[in-house]
């Protein structure tokens, strides 16, 4: 039947796969529970069943997802060999123009989003975008594959040691049949399925909270399963309805294959890493439940005026009199009644599962801005690092996965046969561009001889006021105490850039297109100065 897989063996992989999937249902039905509480009840219809008034997890989240991806990093290429370094400069500025190409920023925010759920799983490729000569030639993606999707050996005890993974997704129906993926003997076993938000084996999916079940589809899609053997090393895609294997081949791509995997803490003989928003969900839901019945509290409390001795005319009077009139009244003075109202006690263990909530979510308040400034930025410093130490942990996972991403993205860029672009390479020292050709004949040596690493700092938040913020510590910090060394030296300070990049920064855009006179102070002296230090500062944003 098949090059590298008999009938026997690929009846007994479905089988497997089809047990393994069955013990990710629990997982999988937690994962749709905590996504109900992150979206509340006014999202959609499958949202949560009670309001959710504070919503501690979608608070945690944001902040995570903010720090730990905020937008995708700058790669740093290098080697060791010296005739090799102007190719390694050169793929360092072409793996760097793929994020956008791709949108990476957003798909690793998916993916970090997904990994605080469950686990974050990226599958890589290429995806063929047309034909030159008869051959195919594609352009490499990141997707983000969710736990609904995803499946793996289960029987394994780490995920070095699987036997398969892979994913499910669909493909409209005509375009898969025209695409001459289908071999003729299997055509007339394929079918369209019917758009479903049930799983395969009848659980719930993630999908069913926000889209309903009765769809009407524009296209007839198919849904096929791909599988990774990456033991045998080997690449199959089946339709899940019918168990039709319709393609196998060799893997031919990087080391690392086509998925990728981002968990925060693991477990021990575990498989599947512990969430961060399964740790927190127990206190979301504790002060939501508190949260309720305060309202409940204070929506039933009632303040009443009480009359004794006092006929109904003289009530009627008080009762129909504005502020400030004058009545007749012949009765008792009226006594103001309460009843009900917020407990005390109970706002106040409100409050502490609050703060215990930010305390095992790594100290919120302080990760998010959320507490009040100290007196001092020494202290807000101090207290911003003693609460990055769960971040920082965190951060150390994902760089790892992104730094994998990235060297699989640049192996395909680095053996893509066909491809071409245009590098612009900076003259250093000046302002100037010079284009350079990047294709298959202007690559030397062996992918293997580059060395691969992240600019870890390009992955977080880079916005005006966060540069703003960097290039003020560096005036405080350093240029500030060594103005008398500069200017002992003959040096002088390029004012000039500094206060057209703060109104830049600050959306001064009036301030940008200033000319400043000679009698400022800000001459043109001091050139030396002025071409080292601004390509300094602009080096840390």
């Amino acid at each position: 039947m098949a090059d590298h897989i008999t009938q026997t063996g690929f009846n007994r992989l479905t089988d497997s796969i089809d047990w393994s999937i069955r013990q990710l249902e629990k997982p999988r039905r937690e994962r749709i529970e905590s996504i109900r509480q992150f979206v509340g009840s006014h999202h959609s219809l499958g949202g949560s069943e009670r309001t959710v008034p504070v919503n501690f997890l979608k608070l945690a989240v944001d902040i995570y997802v903010r720090q730990l991806a905020a937008r995708a990093p700058r790669v740093l290429i290098s080697t060791k060999f010296a005739e090799l370094k102007p190719t390694a400069a050169n793929l360092q500025l072409a793996v760097n123009q793929i994020p956008e190409e791709i949108s990476l920023t957003l798909t690793l925010r998916r993916l970090v989003t997904e990994a605080l759920f469950s686990m974050g799983i990226v599958k890589c490729g290429l995806h063929t975008v047309g034909e030159i000569l008869g051959i195919p030639y594609g352009q490499p993606f990141a997707d983000v594959v969710t736990l609904d999707d995803y499946f793996c050996d289960m029987s394994a005890k780490r995920m070095d040691l699987i036997q398969y993974c892979g994913n499910d997704y669909w493909l409209p129906y005509e375009k898969l049949m025209d695409s001459g993926f289908v071999k003729s003997k299997d055509r007339d076993a394929l079918a369209p399925d019917d758009h479903t938000t049930i799983g395969e084996q009848g659980q719930e999916r993630a999908d069913g909270i926000s889209v309903d079940e009765q769809a009407e589809e524009f296209e007839k899609r198919i849904r096929l399963r791909d599988v990774w053997l990456p033991q045998e090393n080997v690449m199959l895609t089946y339709a899940t309805s019918s168990k039709r294997l319709l393609h196998e081949a060799g893997w031919e791509g990087p080391e690392l294959g086509p998925y990728l995997h981002l968990g925060y803490t693991e477990v021990p003989s575990g498989l599947l890493p512990l969430s961060p928003v399964s740790t927190w969900r127990d206190l979301h839901e504790l002060g939501n439940t508190i949260f309720r019945k305060l309202g409940s509290q204070a929506d039933a409390q009632k303040t009443v005026l009480g009359f004794s001795g006092t006929d109904e005319e003289d009530i009627a009077n008080f009762k129909g009199a504005k502020d400030g009139d004058g009545i007749a009244y012949h009765g008792a003075k009226p006594e103001r009644l309460q009843a009900g109202g917020v407990d005390g006690s109970t706002l106040a263990f409100y409050l502490q599962v609050r703060d215990l909530y930010s305390y095992f979510a790594g100290n919120l308040d302080s990760l998010g801005g959320l507490a009040p400034m100290t007196e001092t930025v020494g202290q807000d410093k101090l207290l911003g690092e003693a609460a990055s130490a769960q971040l920082a942990d965190m951060s150390a996972q994902t760089v790892t996965v992104v730094r994998d991403l990235f060297r699989t993205l640049a192996w395909y860029e680095w053996n893509d046969p066909i491809g071409t672009r245009t590098l612009e390479k900076k003259i250093p020292g000046t302002e100037l561009v010079i284009p350079v050709p990047w294709n298959a004949d202007a690559r030397q040596g062996g992918f293997e001889l580059f060395d691969l690493d992240l600019n870890v700092f390009s992955l977080q938040d880079d916005s005006p006021a966060t540069k703003l913020q960097k290039l003020r510590g560096i005036l405080n910090e350093f240029i500030g105490p060594l103005m008398p060394d500069i200017q002992s030296a003959g040096g002088q300070l390029d004012a000039q850039f500094i206060l057209r990049t703060i109104a830049k920064w600050s959306n001064m855009s009036s301030a940008t297109g200033s000319k400043w006179r000679e009698s400022t102070g800000f001459s043109d002296r001091g050139v030396a100065w002025r071409f080292v230090i601004p390509p300094l500062l602009q080096s840390y944003f």
